[in-house]
């Protein structure tokens, strides 16, 4: 994926108009902000009021927030409990990290949260270890692997996916992929562990799974399975939702979800542009969809001229580590043309040639043109 796309407009689904509505960043004091569907453009006072849930703290401190959106009532307040925005990106799947975690209170009885003072470590056995003295708590490690024990985990854990900050309304522990795909919910009540496995269906491979805690409760996690699709596990007994996406690569594309009581927009940032659909918020079905795309490469060097390119860092990862790039098939004339340049010259020089140095060339290309004359003089 390429920087190209932080310039692509932003994509949202109005709840007012049943529109997709675009804002599109043209200089410094150029801001378009319109209607996809009508083409209309407005101003941010009016743009403000299409987009109510996305305005929402402007609308309801300018008292303009809306007491119903087409016929529905809506409260603001109950409405922001169902405001959420989730952004994945490639680098998150790569990033290295320390496999240390802190589990945190779930049922304390304190408004806020608090660090338990030690970490876990899971991998053939889980540990509790107190990180001044770096010993393990025997009896906390002890009550909670008789849990794992006494459950149909496999032990070792292939990932632990939660966060222990305290900057949030309520802690629901981790989510654990055990060693045959089964991922198992951990958390602690009352100092006790709390382990349920969600019940994954049998030919379900997971690739990747984002934890949430949002605000009204209603799920624990986005999921991604092996085929790049999307699921919702909820806290109505672990149900899993399939959310519909447009064309998604979890290895290479981003992907955004902003949701309101009403929709949801999904969307795909990838080389090729964005595209974004808009759910329904309870049934999550699709009833609009708006694709942004980029316009055709330019860099024609690498395209056609040039056989492949290497570089040492990527977007879609924080490792340093050499990338080749392949060039489009189209190169293949461009091989073919310094193949051909390559006859002429060793026939006009009278110094004989192989097959191999034709063969070669045919494949690299510029890379390989240059070497072959060197050698041959």
């Amino acid at each position: 994926m390429t920087d190209k796309s932080m310039d692509l407009p932003f994509a949202y689904y109005s709840s007012v108009e049943k529109a997709f509505c675009t804002i599109d960043v043209r200089g410094k004091h150029n801001t378009v902000r319109k209607n996809v569907n009508t083409g209309m453009i407005y101003t941010q006072s009016e743009f403000d009021s299409i987009l109510p849930m996305f305005y929402i703290k402007q609308l309801l401190s300018d008292t303009r927030f809306p007491e119903s959106i087409n016929g529905k009532a809506v409260n603001g307040k109950e409405a922001r409990k169902k405001i959420f925005y989730l952004s994945y990106n490639p680098t998150e799947k790569r990033s290295p990290g320390i496999p240390l975690y802190s589990l945190l209170e779930s049922s304390s009885g304190r408004v806020k949260l608090k660090m338990p003072g030690d970490v876990f470590r899971i991998n053939s056995k889980i540990e509790f270890i107190d990180p001044e003295t770096n010993m393990v708590i025997r009896k906390k490690s002890d009550l909670f692997m008789k849990a794992f024990v006494h459950s149909d985990f496999v032990f070792p854990a292939r990932e632990v996916y939660g966060s222990s900050f305290t900057r949030k309304a309520y802690d629901e522990g981790y989510l654990i992929l055990d060693n045959i795909g089964q991922v198992f919910h951990l958390k602690m009540v009352r100092g006790k562990p709390m382990l349920k496995n969600i019940g994954l269906p049998k030919d379900m491979k997971v690739a990747y799974i984002v934890r949430m805690e949002p605000e009204d409760k209603s799920f624990y996690a986005f999921m991604f399975d092996d085929q790049n699709r999307m699921y919702l596990i909820t806290t109505d007994g672990y149900r899993i939702q399939e959310l519909k996406t447009p064309k998604f690569d979890l290895d290479t594309d981003r992907l955004t979800v902003m949701a309101n009581p009403l929709f949801w927009t999904v969307s795909v940032i990838s080389s090729l542009g964005k595209e974004s659909y808009a759910l329904e918020a309870q049934s999550k079905q699709l009833v609009d969809s708006i694709s942004l795309m980029l316009p055709p490469s330019t860099d024609y060097v690498l395209s056609y001229g040039l056989p492949f390119e290497i570089s040492f860092t990527s977007p879609n990862s924080k490792y340093v580590s050499p990338i080749i790039h392949f060039a489009k098939v189209g190169v293949l004339v461009t091989n073919v043309l310094f193949t051909i340049l390559y006859c002429f010259l060793m026939y006009y020089r009278q110094k004989p040639y192989g097959i191999y140095s034709l063969i070669w060339i045919m494949l690299t290309g510029f890379f390989g043109f240059i070497p072959a004359l060197i050698i041959t003089d």
